[in-house]
């Protein structure tokens, strides 16, 4: 099947392999116009994936966000499709030069669990911007969203312009194995190596968005009276989605010996965005009991090399690390 489509949509690029402006705004507005008509669908089926996630949390990082993409796709289009002149060597007058972009062809996504929506429909908005087909594999472990993606794209384009395909691991080491013209992967470092080692057999040009460590610097010239803003700005960009962000904040190097005032400072920021944490429907739970027992265990294990945990939730998140029952994290 994976092979039949990709021969569909590549058979659709070779008849028409320059898609006019207007064209591309049709499939571009198309996208926007799904998005906007299955928001309260979409907010559902990603809240129940993870168990429990704010609507108001996927409206504002993931509905708003390729909405906004998508219109700043469609303001620039004329200004990305229009050649751009360089200059011509003299001894090549009186020849002039310019650069064409063209579309690639055939363009396929993996997307994450984290932002099933955002790192999903962005990848292939971009994709349509630039004048290509693609062809979609979403994450598995967001099953609901992801069978909903794939209902309302296929309802919107043709197989031969945006396919969806579902499936596990398997599915996605052979999606990641087909000869794409590009392939773009969001996703674990330890997983983008094997995409990368999959389309590497192909020659095929990746683009791999990964996860990394994100420190925050708190510099010496931080006042005792600036701290209470750095910890909420911290804490915000910490908990959005429980953490589960590739950019969150990983660790916060500060000066020796105000250790103390920002944890008292984290402490109260963290009560002010979420006056309690479990059962409060506005702070996401941990995506699958796999991914909750892994975090516990790192806790323990730091606990048992020596580290002090200190939870930084209020006392109805019952004095424990983590809420098992609806696994959302202190």
């Amino acid at each position: 099947m994976l092979e039949e489509t990709l021969a569909l949509q590549r058979a659709a690029y070779f008849a028409q392999p320059y898609p006019s402006r207007a064209e591309r705004q049709v499939d571009l507005l198309k996208l926007k116009a799904f998005i906007q008509d299955n928001r309260d669908a979409i907010v559902d089926a990603i809240s129940a994936d993870y168990g429990n996630r704010s609507r108001h949390e996927t409206l504002f990082a993931e509905v708003y966000g390729i909405v906004d993409g998508v219109d700043h796709a469609v303001g620039h289009l004329r200004k990305w499709m229009k050649p751009q002149r360089v200059s011509t060597p003299v001894y090549l007058q009186p020849a002039s030069a310019y650069i064409q972009r063209q579309p690639l062809g055939v363009v396929g996504i993996i997307g994450p669990w984290n932002y099933p929506l955002q790192l999903t429909l962005g990848p292939l908005a971009t994709a349509l911007a630039a004048g290509n087909r693609a062809m979609i594999k979403p994450s598995e472990l967001t099953p609901r969203s992801s069978a909903l993606l794939a209902e309302l794209l296929h309802g919107a384009f043709s197989a031969d312009e945006v396919a969806v395909v579902q499936g596990g691991p398997d599915v996605a080491h052979a999606f990641a194995s087909l000869p794409f013209d590009h392939l773009m992967f969001t996703g674990s470092t330890a997983v983008g190596r094997k995409v990368a080692e999959a389309a590497a057999r192909n020659l095929t040009p990746t683009t791999l968005e990964l996860g990394g460590k994100s420190p925050c610097i708190i510099d010496a010239s931080c006042s005792a009276t600036d701290m209470a803003g750095v910890a909420l700005k911290i804490a915000h960009g910490k908990l959005i989605n429980a953490g589960q962000t590739c950019i969150a904040p990983d660790y916060v190097l500060l000066p020796h010996g105000r250790e103390p005032e920002f944890e008292q400072a984290y402490a109260r920021a963290v009560g002010q965005l979420f006056p309690a944490l479990a059962g409060n429907a506005d702070y996401a739970s941990i995506l699958t009991d796999r991914h909750h027992a892994r975090l516990k265990s790192m806790l323990d294990e730091a606990q048992s090399g020596g580290a002090r945990v200190s939870e930084m939730s209020p006392p109805a998140a019952s004095g424990q690390p983590g809420n098992a029952h609806s696994r959302q994290m202190a």
